[in-house]
């Protein structure tokens, strides 16, 4: 049983690395899929709608949890830590992307578009780099392993709901536009 357990981890850290490449293809795609739709809504959902830190965030986080949704379909075995691990990637993508982007926008002085891109592409390694060691962590506390569960669907949930009715910060807002969401609102 400890052989069969080693040998699935082992495919995870492979898995991990596949997943670096699917999460940024996808993501790359979704920056594109709501144009390419004509703003169908069902596609707004998990696709970026606008220009904003917000949507650059959900098109980095929509394909990490349709990976980890694959990577439990590829596997037997399935971790007593996934959502703790699901999380923590999440919230190193997030942090990630949101540090460095306005890090890099006080340094330049101005939004560089491929600094953001390979910011996206940075976020997405560290995220799976830390996935990665959270699945090797051998100590899993049920409490936290709950508490992870409801916040990486909340996280899910957010990211939709925030799609059609965003707050009014800046975080949500359009630079090119000036609006925010799917309906272009203008606070």
């Amino acid at each position: 049983m400890a052989d069969e357990k080693q040998e699935e981890l082992k495919k995870f850290k492979i898995l991990s690395v596949v997943g670096f490449f699917v999460i940024s293809i996808i993501g790359t795609l979704l920056h594109f899929t709501f144009e390419l739709s004509q703003g169908n809504l069902i596609v707004a959902t998990f696709s970026a709608v606008n220009e904003s830190v917000w949507e650059h965030l959900k098109i980095a986080v929509m394909p990490t949890f349709l990976w980890t949704i694959c990577e439990l379909f590829i596997l037997k075995y399935r971790p007593d830590n996934l959502w703790t691990a699901l999380l923590l990637k999440i919230v190193t993508i997030m942090l990630s992307i949101v540090v460095l982007f306005y890090i890099s926008v006080l340094v330049l002085g101005t939004h560089n578009q491929i600094v953001s891109i390979v910011i996206f592409y940075i976020s997405i390694l560290l995220g799976q780099i830390i996935g990665n060691y959270i699945l090797n962590y051998n100590k899993v506390n049920v409490n936290i392993e709950e508490i992870a569960k409801y916040l990486v669907l909340t996280i899910f949930l957010l990211f939709i709901f925030f799609t059609f009715l965003p707050p009014k910060a800046n975080i949500f807002k359009d630079e090119i536009t000036q609006t925010y969401g799917v309906f272009k609102l203008e606070y």
